[in-house]
């Protein structure tokens, strides 16, 4: 019979069953369909997945650049500051240390080199923790995985992101080399402390580069990544040596190392470099450059961008600079006694007491400030808790408080500063001495052993010191401290303060009249005079410093004593427009009202700018701006900025600036700045004090530096009497310089250039005629053409030793000069009538006369 395999008819329920061949088709069919369902449904899936989940393009790494560190490169090359929101020091690949690639791949990834970005077992073991926890409590995140979130993605835990990873991870394994991708991950991972980065965790943690670690310093790092603000080696130790040993064990299971490594890294203690609590270097100088470069560049260029910065700073003027300020505030803070403690805790449980302030497990360094509380205090000794440490304060600590016993001024449960306080050695005459004794055999003994740090009661001054140091010929600042400490007040006194300066002005005065022909050797008569003041009338009489006249002086002796009526005198006679226009040229930028007293530094100026118009006048008149960075580079080297050029120009002929650096020279030699006479190299500068004794200046340039140093009080307030200039700022100048020539960064013997266009007479000191050969002598400079032609009679010596009122009737004077008794300018008793700011000749006083209190005579006439 044959068969029909499409009948006529519907078969009925007692037809025959079809045969074995008519089952084939519908077993086919009976497979294709779920596989056809199948690939739709994962079709629509991927489609949905694709339009669910956004993979950024991974060719974009091509022109990456990670965060960077923006550096500040000093004059000698080293990077004294960093801004930056991740410290990072990217490596190349080649560089990274193969220790440390294996502990990471051991600890992290073991099958790094064998998958294509998604370890598929790993993910398998991830999911079926998951499931059983009821949430995300696994990873199973290759290092590529990790990459790409570190790049790309979010670090919210979420089965969402594990896809967005996958895609992103296979897409960086198709695009990069294994090493490219193990070299950024580990350039970029999160190793604590915010460090990123091998590089930068190595010099954090060990003091060294990461091509120096050890292979249990690798394990250290390699067990940090997987929580960073976890493991901590400074927090939590133990965690973290068991967290080294875990990735050890890995790297042993993984034949990277073998067991007799092993078993010597595991025996290794955690061993990591000590965390001081982190002081910055020239924080006010910092300050300036980072204000600048994020003005110009943006917060994001600024701690993302990895600028170089090559700045003016050099390391070792700046240390000398605050180590003078800091020296000088500590000195005049300790005239004034101990005044407390800075807080007073309970003294029952005083030894359980702990202070935020202290940094558990660090070594104390000397000179180092540290805050301690008093566990105990006697008549010989107290004890002072500072941090773990409990150390002895006995009376050397305490001589600069006047008392004989700690049990004084300290009581249980006090906190205060204290510091370990290395002894200088020997003054050079005691050492001078030893020398002597041991070239005459009478002293063997070997060489002493270097002074142990006294533990010594500190206190932080209320008053403010700062200080600045120009390079004449560049403008460049080359240190620049704004204040006692910038962590109490980021206040920059150098580029932000506005102060009247005093006498330091009358080198304008004096300046502006040697542009119109006076000369040092030309004479006024000082003796009560009065001036029109700001209320149009006769009103300003100013006064000296002790309240007496010297009659007959040299313009060179009235700059040299700071004799006050002599300087508005000569500003009155030169004229105050003319004044103010030589300021301006120098470099005064302020505003300079037209009155009298200006003449004695009444206007309030930025001490910047007198630095910078005093660097004018020791640059034979040729004025440069200050500056603070020399050159701006990215971080691949390309230039941002060039190198600096300075901005000059001429303001006053080079002779004019010479003379009247000469007459600068006289406050040194023998006038109020005598103290510093002795320094074996030339400088010329001024003293500066202010009404009430509120400021005291120094202002003096030798001929390659002009360094600037001021004390005074935040809110305007007397320093104390005596204070001047000569007193308070001329030993803080005299600090600066002292290591300037002991370090080689000033010259010993250097000397002024004398320019073309000056002539040196010898001249009489007291009056300013060619000297016969007796007298007081000296070398006087003009401006050639302008040197004197008369010749000292014997009568001077007489008239110059006649109150002023005597010395007057052998006077000329000057036209247009206001004299005491003239229309209208009643003669002014001693001690009457309004005063400027005053500055203390160090000229020696009449006979029978005290010097003022602070006030150091000078050489006497």
């Amino acid at each position: 019979m044959r068969y029909d395999p499409l009948p006529d008819s519907k078969p009925t329920s007692e037809s025959t069953p079809p045969d074995k061949g008519s089952r084939g088709p519908r077993r086919v069919l009976r497979w294709i369909l779920p596989l056809a369902v199948a690939l739709v449904v994962g079709a629509i899936a991927g489609v949905a997945v694709a339009a669910a989940i956004h993979v950024p393009r991974v060719d974009t790494l091509e022109g990456f650049t990670p965060s960077l560190v923006t550096q500040l490169i000093a004059r000698d090359s080293s990077v004294y500051a960093t801004f930056a929101r991740e410290r990072r020091v990217m490596l190349k690949q080649g560089e990274m240390p193969l220790v440390m690639q294996q502990a990471v791949l051991a600890s992290e990834d073991g099958n790094f080199f064998n998958h294509g970005g998604i370890d598929a077992m790993g993910v398998l073991r991830a999911a079926i923790t998951d499931v059983k926890a009821g949430r995300v409590v696994e990873g199973a995140s290759t290092i590529t995985m990790q990459l790409a979130r570190s790049l790309f993605l979010s670090r919210e835990r979420t089965w969402r992101r594990k896809i967005e990873e996958a895609f992103v991870a296979v897409e960086l394994e198709k695009n990069y080399s294994k090493p490219q991708i193990l070299t950024l991950y580990l350039n970029l991972v999160n190793l604590g402390h915010g460090n990123y980065g091998v590089e930068a965790a190595s010099r954090y943690y060990f003091a060294k580069p990461a091509a120096k670690l050890t292979l249990p310093e690798a394990a250290m790092l390699a067990g940090i990544i997987p929580a960073p603000s976890r493991y901590s080696p400074y927090r939590t130790p133990e965690l973290v040596q068991r967290n080294r040993d875990r990735v050890l064990r890995r790297m042993l299971e993984e034949k990277a190392i073998n067991q007799q490594q092993y078993q010597q890294a595991v025996a290794q203690p955690l061993l990591v470099a000590t965390q001081q609590p982190e002081e910055m270097f020239a924080p006010y100088f910092s300050e300036d450059v980072r204000k600048y470069l994020e003005a110009k560049y943006g917060a994001t260029t600024l701690y993302e961008g990895g600028l170089q910065v090559q700045t003016t700073l050099d390391p070792q003027i700046q240390k000398a600079a605050e180590r003078a300020v800091r020296e000088h505030l500590q000195w005049f803070d300790h005239r004034r006694g101990f005044r407390g403690p800075i807080a007073q805790l309970d003294a029952k449980d005083v030894a359980a007491q702990q202070l935020p302030t202290w940094s558990h497990g660090s070594k104390l360094i000397p000179e180092r400030w540290y805050q301690g509380i008093v566990l105990e205090s006697g008549p010989a000794t107290a004890r002072i808790k500072i941090s773990d440490q409990v150390l002895t304060l006995d009376a050397r600590g305490i001589a600069w408080t006047r008392s004989k016993a700690p049990s004084q001024i300290l009581k249980p449960g006090m906190v205060a500063w204290f510091s370990l306080h290395v002894p200088p050695p020997p003054k050079a005459k005691e050492q001078k001495d030893k020398d002597k004794d041991k070239k005459a055999g009478a002293d063997q003994s070997p060489p002493a052993a270097p002074a142990e740090p006294v533990l010594t009661l500190e206190q932080e001054p209320k008053v403010e010191a700062a200080a600045v140091v120009l390079e004449n010929q560049t403008g460049a600042v080359r240190a620049m401290v704004g204040g006692w400490d910038f962590d109490r007040n980021k206040f920059n006194r150098i580029t932000q303060a506005r102060r009247q300066v005093g006498s330091a002005f009358k080198v304008f005065v004096y300046g502006a009249a040697l542009e119109q022909g006076w000369t040092p050797s030309d004479t006024l008569l000082d003796a009560p005079t009065s001036f029109v003041g700001a209320d149009g009338r006769l009103s300003y009489h100013p006064e000296n410093y002790y309240h007496k006249h010297y009659g007959i002086v040299t313009l060179r002796r009235a700059l040299e004593q700071s004799i006050n009526v002599p300087a508005v005198k000569m500003w009155d006679l030169v004229t105050g427009k003319r004044v103010i226009d030589f300021a301006q040229r120098c470099g005064i930028r302020s505003p300079l009202p037209n009155y009298p007293s200006i003449a004695l530094g009444a206007a309030d100026l930025v001490p910047m700018e007198l630095a910078a118009a005093f660097a004018t006048i020791a640059n034979q008149g040729t004025h440069i701006e200050p500056y603070f960075i020399e050159k701006i580079t990215g971080p691949d080297g390309h230039v941002l900025e060039p190198q600096h050029f300075p901005a000059a120009y001429s303001s006053t002929n080079p002779a004019v600036a010479y003379v009247l650096t000469h007459m600068m020279e006289g406050v040194i030699d023998h006038g109020t700045a005598f103290a510093i006479h002795d320094l074996p190299i030339d400088i010329a500068g001024k003293t500066g004090t202010t009404d009430d004794f509120s400021d005291a200046w120094f202002v003096g340039f030798t001929p390659r530096y002009t360094i600037l140093t001021w004390i005074g009080y935040d809110q305007k307030r007397s320093l104390g009497g005596g204070m001047s200039g000569a007193t308070a700022a001329l030993p803080m100048w005299r600090k600066i310089a002292e290591d300037g020539l002991a370090n080689g960064w000033l010259q010993k013997d250097e000397t002024f250039l004398v320019p073309p266009g000056v002539i040196v007479k010898d001249i009489e000191y007291y009056s300013g005629l060619l000297s016969g050969g007796g007298g007081r002598t000296l070398k006087e400079a003009f401006v050639a053409g302008t040197e004197p032609n008369r010749q000292v009679t014997s009568q001077w010596s007489t008239i110059t030793t006649l109150p002023w009122y005597q010395q007057k009737a052998f006077y000329i004077p000057k036209e247009g000069e206001k004299m005491p008794g003239q229309a209208g300018a009643q003669p002014v008793a001693p001690g009457e009538g309004q005063t400027g700011p005053q500055e203390a000749p160090q000229e020696a006083p009449a006979e029978g006369e005290a010097p003022a209190e602070g006030e150091a005579p000078g050489p006497p006439p």
